[in-house]
């Protein structure tokens, strides 16, 4: 066997051209909805506090909660959608969905395994540069797949993730001015 096929097949965005669509809607579902609400969470929540476990144990809750929740959501919402569809699809995207975002969202920890500290979340400069590169991979793959610009994709997540920052960034500031 091929060395390169091998190491082809293990890149997970090659990967999602193999699978179903419903996988497929699940991957994307969850690592927009993990960049999204993790990114906020951390802008607002990091500005209160130092302790750096409080942002791992407020993470690892959005992985959890958050994603099963959501898994169950567009389970449901499949299960909606085609009341007649009885195949295993709702299911596929149900547990796409909650790994996508569990391992996006899980991922926002890196630095803390190396720096014990707050820093590279309270500047927001980690949470930042690993939404935009997520949001850009995952935006230049949909593009891609349906044929349409990469503007049209990137202009509003780059949008969504900015006023998530700031909103959140901010209401963390005032809140903290308050205890």
């Amino acid at each position: 066997m091929n060395s390169n096929n091998t190491l082809l097949n293990l890149n997970p965005v090659n990967a999602i051209d193999k699978m179903s669509n419903d996988s497929r809607q699940g991957v994307f579902f969850g690592i927009n909805s993990g960049i999204i609400t993790t990114v906020g969470l951390i802008a607002g929540i990091s500005q209160t506090t130092a302790n750096p476990m409080f942002i791992v144990i407020s993470v690892l809750s959005i992985a959890i909660s958050d994603g099963i929740g959501e898994a169950y959501g567009i389970f449901l919402s499949k299960k909606a959608e085609r009341t007649d569809d009885n195949s295993e699809g709702p299911l596929m995207s149900l547990i796409s969905l909650f790994l996508a975002k569990f391992m996006t969202v899980v991922f926002f920890l890196f630095p803390l395994l190396f720096y014990w500290n707050v820093k590279y979340f309270k500047n927001l400069l980690w949470p930042i540069i690993w939404s935009l590169i997520m949001l850009t991979l995952i935006d230049i793959k949909l593009s891609k797949m349906r044929k349409e610009p990469i503007y049209k994709f990137l202009v509003p997540h780059y949008i969504l993730l900015l006023i998530v920052v700031v909103i959140t960034k901010y209401i963390g500031i005032l809140l903290n001015n308050y205890k």
